[in-house]
Formats: structure tokens, sequence, C-alpha cells
């Protein structure tokens, strides 16, 4: 009888680490972001960054002042949170960098060596 307790014990604790893996779904930075650029000669800039999923393939893209900017060579790292890509504004390549964190996504722009803080949080 100690044994078949044992068992069930073992089976219980062995589903229970299943059921927490399977249902357990790390946050995604799918959605719609407010957003501000800080710093830039031109001045701060603020719009909406939309992250989102096709084909299981993240894409964003910038909007401000209804001009659409895609955001190319976008890549997001599940396990560091990091975001990285490039886009062209104005004949300047901008780089942009940074780290996703449940509601808000920090980071930078930069291009020719200078470097913009950049910063969004969730719309709800």
């Amino acid at each position: 009888m100690k044994n078949y307790s044992i068992a069930i014990f073992i089976a219980l604790a062995f589903t229970a680490c299943v059921a927490s893996k399977t249902t357990s779904k790390a946050p995604s930075p799918t959605g719609s972001w407010d957003y501000t650029i800080t710093g830039t000669p031109q001045g701060d800039f603020k719009g909406v960054m939309i992250i989102a999923e096709v084909n299981k393939v993240l894409g964003a893209k910038l909007i401000s002042d209804g001009a659409e900017l895609p955001i190319d060579k976008f890549v997001f790292n599940k396990e560091t949170r990091k975001m990285s890509g490039e886009f062209d504004y104005s004949g300047a390549l901008i780089l942009f960098d940074g780290l996703f964190a449940t509601n808000e996504i920090t980071g930078s722009m930069s291009t020719s060596g200078m470097n913009f803080p950049f910063k969004a949080t969730r719309k709800n």
C-alpha cells in the first residue's frame, strides 16, 4: 500500500508539472503600443507601434501622423525578451533595439552614431 501511495503521489506531481508547463504562456509583445522617441534633432516623436504575428512570424510598424513605417528585419527573442529591427526614415537607416516587459518596451533608436531613447507602453 505504501508503494502504491508513493506511485500515485509521483504521478500527480508529474501531471501537475506537465499541466503548468502547457498552460503557462509567456507574455507576448503583440498588440498596440504608445511610443515616444526623445531627444532627436527634429524633436520628440510620438505614435503607435503595432506588433503583429502573421504565419507565426512577428512583424512591427510605427504609425505617426498618418504615416506608417514598417520595421524591417524585426526580430524578437522570447528568452532574452530583446527585440531589434531597422527602417528607413527620410533616407537615413534607423536601428531599433528594445527590451520587452509585459506592459513596457524600453530601448533606443540609433543612426549615424547617435542614440535616442525609445519607450512604449501597452495600449489597453
